[in-house]
Formats: C-alpha cells, structure tokens, sequence
C-alpha cells in the first residue's frame, strides 16, 4: 500500500464510527437509549476498560511469542508500544490496520515487512479460534448463531490449508511471478507465505487459541458487569455468547473493526436473550463498544505519539508513507533505527 495518508484515514473511520453510534441510537429509540446511559452507574466504567487491558497484555504475550517464532527481537518496551500503536488503525479499511505493526517493525529493524506481517494475520486467525470456542459455549441449546459458527470454523480451515500448503508455497509465487506488473511481489508472497507455515504450528495452535479465548472471556466479562451497571441482569453465560458471536460477526463481515455488524449484533443478542428493552440493549452495546474499541484506538494513538520521537518517526507517520511490504530497509536507516533504541 503506497501513499497512504494515516491521518486523514483515521479522521475518516472515527467519523464513520460516530455515524454507527448515531444510527443505532436512533432505530432503538434516542429516548429510551439516553435514559438507559443516564441511569448507569458510570462506576464501573474504570472496571470495563481494565478488563480490556487484561486482554490486551494476553494478546500481546501471543504477539511476543510469534514475533520470536520468527527470529524478530525487539526490546519489551518498544514491542508493546507496537502491538498498542496498532489499536489505532483496528477501526481504517482497507489493508492499513493489517500490516500498520508491520511497517513499525520495518522502520525500527529493517525487517521486510512481509516477513512480520504474518504476525498479523497469525493473532487474527488464533483471534478467530478464540471467538468460535467461546461462541461454542452458547451456540448448542440456542436458535440464534449456527450460520455464523459454521462459517468461522468454516473459513478456520480453509485459512490454515492457505498457510500451510506446501504445494501453494511452491506454486503461488511462481504464478505471482508470471503475471507482468506483480512479478516483483513474488519474493514478497514466498517470504510470506513462509513466516505463516512457521506461525501456524499444529502442535501449538490448540494452545494459542486457548489463550485467546481467554483474552476475549476478559471483555465478555464486562459486557456482564455492563448489564449490571444499567439495572439489569444477565447470566455470564449468556453475556460470552453474546459477546463472542457479535464479535465473531463482525470479524467475518471484514469491515473496519466490525463497524455496524458487531454493535447490530450485540444489541439484537441482547435484546433477544437478554429481554431487555432496545433502549437499554443500545445503550449497553454503546458503552461496551467504547470500553472494547474506541477505549483501544485512544490509547493506541496516545502511545503512537509518546513514542514518535523515541522511534523517530517524524512527520512521516502522518503524512503519506510508504506501506510497501516487499523490501527490507536500508541499512542506514536501521542504523538510525537502532540508534533511537
């Protein structure tokens, strides 16, 4: 991706989400929602967000681990200050929140971005894992859910065969490299499609997944404490159903951090097994949907900044960079990278 301007894509996506909130504020009913958000106990907000740092710092001890299956060393800190400048861009389309974390990595290693970029892909898809064990917990004794878990599981080995077919990493690159304007990605695909079959251990992707509905069990947890905080009542059970299948929804709708599809699904899987009124369900998803995502993308971007001039990023950041995935840096600007450290 070449000349893509980070700043104004991320104005454009936290209006797009304005307008989702906006949306759904108004087919709940305005009235009913802002009483529902006038009535809770804005005590356990601190509660919620922590939640979500919990699931932060598990996800990133996958991130840790993938970026070091890989041979990739960063320093703690530096590490966990990409895997939160991330946060910012889950909410832009398109393939900037994908390969954002491996563009950093880029400018602080020289590492090819398509050599970390995996990375990316390896959370998302032991993220997928996660959702589909958790939804797993409700998806039986329900109406409400099966299309969505069938097409997870679904997409779950259809995207473990892409990784790890060693036919595809003998085949694809060669046909990248016959087709005129793209041949100069073939290295790129072959370097990928390597970094993923590495990634993408059998042996221990039982145990990532595990980890990751872990993580998620965290913010699930405060979609329940949530329903408390406005008056209401809901069993953990359900809460971890509804929490993972609307995310899990959102996730294969591949729009900007499920913008539209998860706050749709959550408050209809609230209103349906919850009982409770589409006012509060709004409300509900409003808040949730603020401690889960929009929580991510301001603390992401406050660390973006606290870090800008420790990773020497300069105004380049906000302008239009370069998100060519092909190449490895040259060696004076890994050397200026090193020398930030």
């Amino acid at each position: 991706m070449r000349g893509v301007s980070i700043g104004r894509t991320l104005i454009l996506s936290i209006l797009l989400g304005v307008l989702v909130m906006a949306a759904l504020t108004f087919f709940a009913d305005f009235s009913d929602t802002f009483s529902a958000l006038a009535a809770m106990n804005w005590l356990w907000l601190p509660l919620l967000c922590l939640l979500s740092v919990i699931n932060w710092m598990l996800r990133f001890i996958k991130w840790e681990y993938f970026l070091r299956v890989l041979g990739i060393r960063l320093g703690l800190l530096d590490s966990w200050g990409v895997f939160l400048s991330g946060f910012v861009f889950s909410v832009t389309p398109g393939k900037l929140g994908e390969v954002f974390k491996a563009w950093l990595v880029r400018e602080l290693r020289g590492t090819p971005a398509s050599r970390v970029a995996p990375v990316v892909l390896a959370e998302r898809y032991t993220d997928l894992g996660g959702l589909l064990i958790l939804a797993s917990a409700g998806i039986y004794g329900s109406g409400l859910g099966h299309g969505t878990w069938i097409v997870g599981v679904a997409l779950l080995v259809l995207l473990y065969f892409l990784a790890t077919s060693r036919a595809l990493r003998h085949r694809l690159p060669v046909l990248v490299g016959r087709m005129g304007p793209l041949s100069r990605k073939a290295e790129s695909v072959a370097l990928a499609m390597d970094s993923s079959r590495e990634l993408l251990r059998a042996r221990t992707l039982p145990g990532l997944m595990l980890l990751s509905a872990l993580s998620w069990f965290f913010e699930a947890v405060g979609l329940y404490l949530c329903v408390r905080a406005v008056g209401d009542r809901i069993a953990l059970l359900e809460s971890v159903f509804a929490y993972s299948l609307s995310t899990l929804a959102g996730a294969l709708a591949f729009l900007p951090g499920g913008l539209g599809v998860t706050e749709g699904s959550l408050t209809l899987l609230l209103a349906n097994r919850g009982g409770m009124d589409g006012g509060m369900a709004a409300a509900v998803t409003l808040v949730v949907r603020f401690a889960t995502l929009w929580f991510a993308v301001i603390v992401g971007l406050l660390v973006l900044l606290g870090f800008m001039r420790r990773w020497n990023l300069g105004r380049r950041l906000w302008g239009k960079i370069d998100m060519k995935t092909e190449e490895a840096e040259s060696p004076e600007s890994v050397n200026e990278a090193e020398d930030s450290l």
